[in-house]
């Protein structure tokens, strides 16, 4: 078999392979749009969910085309457990739910897996060149008004709900990310463009999802501020997650690479590609 071929075939089973994972566990969602298409009725293309569409493939070219099982796992894993935290506190203190009621409803957690996979992605293919010309103390002065307005924002959020053990840890969690970036444990850029992606993705998934009714917040926004910045910020922290255990991996393992952001320290005065 010829090696465009092969590469054709490859790349279909790719795509059909995503397709068939999506749809298995986004079933619910599939049947409500059926049914709501028989009861509208009118033309195909009314009866078509854009955004949805236009985000799905989005994400599904971004994710087919440049997926490597051999370094792309540890991430999807540890994006989707991540989802699942995030939601299983969300939706048991009430800070939203669901139009099925589940708390949480776990045909959810592959859009985590696969959002974190995206913006992860992203910002690999943008990190190498963005690095080259913009100077590291712009990353730093950006840092500052971007996680410092999200914990205002979160902290102003979830006021209330601080009653629940799990609001507080969820908190804790996010200042103890926030104070990991400014105490220079990590890389500052790479922080803040995976901030930024990971909100911008954020603002399309939440308008799709609150406007649509698929979960609705007790603010009834659609969406709240807050709950796209928080894209942006369990992309930072399932980056940093990824980071540590990276750590104990290469113990294990010296030979082990890690992730692509750890050989980001010198790229901006270097030049050198990431691999």
């Amino acid at each position: 078999m010829s090696f465009p071929r092969q590469a054709l075939l490859i790349l279909l089973g790719r795509v059909l392979a995503f397709i068939g994972i999506a749809a298995f566990f986004w079933a619910p969602m599939i049947f409500f749009y059926r049914a709501r298409a028989a009861l509208w009725g009118g033309l195909w293309w009314h009866r078509i969910d854009w955004l949805l569409v236009g985000v799905f493939f989005f994400m599904t070219a971004v994710c087919v085309f440049t997926i490597d099982l051999r370094k792309n796992t540890l991430i999807v894993l540890i994006a989707a457990l991540g989802g699942l935290c995030i939601e299983g506190w969300g939706t048991q203190t009430n800070i939203w739910y669901y139009y099925t009621k589940e708390r949480p409803p776990l045909w959810i957690i592959p859009a985590w897996a696969t959002s974190g996979l995206t913006i992860d992605t992203l910002a690999r293919m943008a990190a190498p060149h963005l690095f080259r010309f913009v100077p590291r103390r712009w990353f730093m002065a950006a840092a500052w008004p971007l996680f410092g307005t999200f914990l205002v924002l979160m902290i102003s959020f979830v006021w209330h709900h601080l009653v629940y053990p799990t609001t507080i840890a969820a908190l804790a969690v996010v200042v103890f990310v926030i104070a990991s970036i400014f105490r220079k444990t990590c890389d500052v850029r790479t922080a803040v463009l995976i901030f930024i992606l990971g909100t911008i993705l954020g603002w399309f998934l939440e308008r799709w999802g609150t406007t649509r009714h698929c979960w609705i917040y007790y603010t009834r926004e659609t969406p709240p501020i807050f709950a796209v910045a928080a894209h942006g910020l369990a992309s930072v922290a399932f980056w940093r997650t990824h980071l540590v255990v990276d750590g104990v991996i290469r113990r294990l393992f010296p030979s082990y690479r890690g992730h692509w952001s750890s050989s980001l320290a010198d790229v901006s005065r270097s030049g050198d590609k990431l691999q």
